[in-house]
This record gives C-alpha cells, structure tokens and sequence, in this order.
C-alpha cells in the first residue's frame, strides 16, 4: 500500500524530513532530487537520525558521527561501526520503497 507523505517540491527544499508512519518514524531525504526512506533510528543506540548531517546520500548520526546511507541503509564506514560494537546483524536500518506521482512522494508501508 502507498501512502502519501510529502510534496517533492518541499523535500527538495527542506533536504530531510521525520514523518511518523503508523506510529514508526521514518526519515525522508533527497538526493539528487529522489527521494528516500529509512527508518529514523540509529542502530547503535536508538537515536534519530533527523538531527544528523546529510552529506550527499550518508546521513551521519549526531550521537556517535555514524554514517548512514539513505538509498541503501547500510553503515557506511565499518570501522566506525566496530569501535561502537555493532554487531553484523545490526548494520543497517529498513528501507522503505518511495515513488514519486504528479509531484507527490508516497512511501510503500
């Protein structure tokens, strides 16, 4: 099912947004115009990736600087993510499929 979550025109502008989706947050981020969806929640230790820094498609937690890929979900730098003892099971957050129609960004929940 397809949900509608944001206009792309204001994504493009705000660069990241937090939504709540069936009481799970969820980030929405642009690259390169495309939007994306993850879960809004670091795997280290829980907190909202939403404050973080967007660098291109990494979205870097402001807790611990790990690094996130908003296409993909995976930890970007495995060292880091050794030093804070996250396991290989837990080194990437969900995914949500997005899709854009006349202007309208829907997430597949």
């Amino acid at each position: 099912m397809n949900m509608f979550v944001a206009e792309l025109s204001t994504l493009i502008q705000k660069r990241k947004m937090r939504i709540i989706v069936n009481n799970r947050a969820i980030l929405l981020a642009v690259v390169a115009d495309l939007p994306y969806a993850i879960q809004d929640k670091c795997p280290h230790m829980g907190s909202s990736l939403f404050s973080g820094i967007l660098e291109k498609d990494i979205i870097t937690c402001k807790e611990h600087r790990l690094g996130i890929s908003v296409i993909s979900g995976e930890v970007s730098n495995k060292h880091k993510a050794d030093f804070l003892k996250i396991d290989e099971y837990n080194r990437q957050v969900k995914t949500y499929k997005t899709v854009v129609i006349d202007g309208k960004v829907y997430i597949e929940i």
